[in-house]
């Protein structure tokens, strides 16, 4: 949001914090995006580009661009649009992960906390009915991010987004996002969740919208092109290539299974990815230390390997019962 700094809302602290509604949105006049769940990515899409991006933490996060076909959606400080992103909407008002327990926070150097308003707190301590709303309403919001976040682990298996950057007009900057370049195969849609399946279609689709895109981008449900047919001819050859060294690379596959016990070789390359992606340990991530990062990494090693049908070998290396990695995934 902005590059803004985020403060952990404090009774002790902020017990005389004053809040006003600001309906004049100028202030995110110069915003590029903002990050959106699953369900409101769907329907935004039909009017704005939804992407990709790796967040601080490596992970996946949907993000719906605030420029459609050039002009920004807040004209004249009001937006354009039915729907406006939850997150627009909270604002200024957010929530952070401390300790694993979820926390109310806003961002400080909004204007809604400049001048007069009404307090948050009443002379007891104890949250207004204004402050009551804004907990509900994003209690809510948080529910359906976390819904998000795990359904994001999907598209971690498959290296079908490409990163390519974005100038999205002549007042923002140039971004590099995350996006598919062409429609999802049978093999790869039949692996994915239908919720999963049917956001990377909108997704597509809104590419349109884009005005301008490093090179260009297919346009969504378009029918095979030249290029497409160039590089499956290329691709093609590179399989019959493959073909002709396949009996050795089998002869060497079947002695290196020998050596291995069922699925090691599965969880290990999704335990590299896990590493190098949050930045952890493969010892941290067998220990029994806990904070959020360690939380999320052994989250994403069980969802994967629960996809991979290596539920049991990963139990197994990280030293947990099968039904302790199942808890995690619920």
């Amino acid at each position: 949001m902005n590059n803004q700094t985020v403060d952990l809302f404090s009774p002790d602290h902020d017990y005389d914090l004053r809040f006003h509604e600001e309906p004049d949105l100028s202030f995110a006049s110069q915003w590029a995006s903002v990050p959106v769940h699953i369900k409101e990515a769907v329907e935004l899409s039909q009017s704005l580009p939804v992407v990709f991006r790796r967040n601080l933490t490596g992970t996946i996060e949907i993000i719906a661009l605030l420029t459609c076909d050039g002009e920004h959606l807040i004209r004249n400080g009001q937006w354009t649009l039915k729907q406006q992103p939850e997150l627009l909407r909270h604002y200024p008002f957010t929530w952070i992960l401390k300790q694993r327990d979820i926390k109310l926070a806003y961002y400080s150097q909004a204007p809604h906390f400049q001048g007069k308003g009404q307090k948050l707190l009443t002379s007891k301590g104890k949250p207004t009915r204004k402050l009551n709303d804004v907990i509900k309403g994003l209690d809510k919001a948080q529910s359906f991010f976390s819904a998000t976040g795990q359904r994001m682990m999907e598209l971690v298996r498959f290296n079908l987004l490409t990163p390519i950057t974005v100038a999205q007009n002549v007042t923002l900057p140039q971004e590099t996002y995350l996006v598919l370049q062409e429609p999802l195969s049978d093999d790869v849609r039949s692996q994915l969740s239908p919720e999963v399946a049917h956001l990377l279609d909108c997704h597509l689709k809104s590419l349109a919208l884009l005005p301008a895109i490093n090179g260009v981008l297919s346009d969504a449900g378009a029918t095979e092109k030249p290029a497409n047919k160039t590089r499956k001819k290329a691709a093609s050859e590179k399989s019959s290539a493959k073909k002709a060294a396949a009996p050795k690379q089998a002869e060497t596959k079947a002695k290196k299974a020998a050596t291995q016990p069922a699925g090691a070789e599965g969880i290990d390359k999704i335990i590299d990815n896990t590493c190098e992606q949050l930045g952890v340990s493969r010892e941290d991530l067998q220990s029994r230390k806990r904070n959020d990062l360690l939380t999320q990494a052994r989250n994403q090693l069980a969802a994967e390997a629960k996809a991979a049908g290596s539920l049991k070998e990963m139990a197994t290396w990280l030293e947990r019962s099968p039904a302790t990695l199942s808890s995690w995934l619920k």
